[in-house]
């Protein structure tokens, strides 16, 4: 069986354990404005938009203040990501798209991040040099859970949205690869456990790096199509 010829990852999370990163950079951000303790759902929220994610956590803010909190936490996420990048990268990831570059597969990282927000954290982590496409929340119309951006990357890399895989650890992940018509496979080291992956869509969910790349070969693709 063929591998898909193109694979769309998230970022954080999916790539790189940046959660405990971005509570920090939260706080940050929302330390100014008396948002602090964040509430006991700030984990379920990473992988939405800032834009989204603000005014859940600063409720009494306006426009001025989350836009003032955004600027906060991104500076805050790229100090504390670069002090911590050489132990932010998932074991077995960097092996993994090697060999997926090596085997002709087209990579793709689709975010919820800023492009440029994006670009800093994979040169800090040194995984600059595999993807082939970075596509941030402001490169496409919509967000995730928006099929938006996984279509745009497909189409970018001269790709049928058929013949490409979303990995992803959250169920915007999966939610934006149901709507392009894309095969989603879930990682259980991230934000959302097994159990909710499967019910947003996801065909399989992998709870090792080798176990993902092991499925990233036909059955994905065959789960896709049954």
């Amino acid at each position: 069986m063929s591998r898909p010829r193109g694979v769309l990852l998230d970022l954080d999370g999916t790539l790189v354990d940046s959660p405990s990163v971005i509570l920090a950079a939260f706080h940050d951000a929302c330390a100014p404005h008396g948002a602090v303790p964040l509430p006991a759902d700030a984990r379920a929220l990473i992988g939405k938009p800032l834009d989204t994610i603000l005014p859940r956590l600063i409720p009494q803010g306006d426009e001025a203040v989350w836009e003032e909190a955004k600027a906060l936490f991104r500076e805050s996420f790229a100090r504390r990501s670069r002090a911590a990048a050489s132990s932010l990268v998932f074991p077995g990831i960097r092996d993994l798209l090697t060999d997926l570059a090596a085997e002709g597969i087209r990579i793709a990282v689709v975010t919820s991040k800023i492009t440029r927000s994006a670009h800093e954290l994979l040169e800090a982590t040194g995984l600059d040099r595999h993807p082939d496409l970075v596509v941030g929340h402001d490169r496409a119309p919509r967000g995730k859970p928006a099929p938006d951006p996984a279509l745009l990357a497909a189409q970018s890399l001269g790709l049928a949205p058929e013949d490409c895989v979303v990995v992803g650890d959250s169920p915007d992940d999966v939610a934006m690869a149901v709507g392009a018509g894309m095969a989603a496979v879930g990682v259980d080291w991230g934000v959302a456990d097994a159990d909710t992956l499967l019910a947003a869509g996801a065909v399989f969910v992998a709870t090792t790096v080798s176990e993902l790349a092991g499925h990233l070969h036909g059955p994905v693709m065959e789960t896709a199509r049954k």
